[in-house]
């Protein structure tokens, strides 16, 4: 469980300067409304230093995610969470109140919450895995202090990459959060 809440912390962190109040924020707040409002997608985190996947992540709205963080897989559907508890299969472990815990992490005002003294700067025009994108590069304060750089889709308007150094449980590293398959209909999370 510990995994899950990390991953998804670390995706909130990666996302939150959208809402950054200079004028290079606008288009990066727009891609965060975009990304806010996605039905579905999927998304991988490396730790770039090490140059290891630490996990990938699916979401499929409203309330449900699949993460498996170094073969440790539990899905999340509503409030109740799917682990493995030995044995190879997925046991539901209700947990009150997850759900609402990581819907947070999609409400845009708990964004606006953590979005003060945030400062955003526009790159430049970059590609990533030859799609054409918008690099901003910016800082936040809250819940962790980090710098980061994220890629934009000239094309969707949505983010596809961001990197971010911070220090988390007294640890500094940085780390890349690639995401993919947006609105993908192919994107299922049944309980197991």
């Amino acid at each position: 469980m510990t995994g899950f809440f990390k991953a998804a912390t670390l995706m909130v962190l990666l996302l939150v300067p959208a809402l950054a109040p200079a004028a290079a924020s606008d288009e990066l707040r727009s891609a965060f409304v975009k990304f806010l409002a996605a039905k579905s997608f999927r998304a991988t985190v490396t730790d770039v230093k090490k140059g290891k996947q630490l996990s990938q992540m699916s979401f499929v709205a409203p309330d449900r995610y699949r993460i498996d963080a170094n073969g440790n897989v539990s899905v999340v559907i509503g409030d109740t969470m799917y682990m493995d508890l030995g044995g190879g299969q997925l046991q539901p472990l209700p947990v009150p109140g997850v759900g609402k815990l990581i819907a947070q992490y999609r409400d845009p005002t708990f964004v606006d919450d953590i979005a003060a003294g945030m400062q955003v700067q526009l790159v430049g025009d970059d590609s990533l895995d030859g799609e054409p994108a918008r690099v901003y590069a910016y800082t936040v304060s809250r819940p962790v202090k980090a710098a980061a750089k994220a890629w934009v889709s000239l094309a969707s308007g949505l983010p596809l990459q961001v990197e971010s150094t911070a220090t988390m449980l007294g640890r500094a590293s940085t780390t890349r959060v690639r995401y993919q398959g947006y609105d993908d209909a192919a994107i299922r999370i049944d309980a197991p």
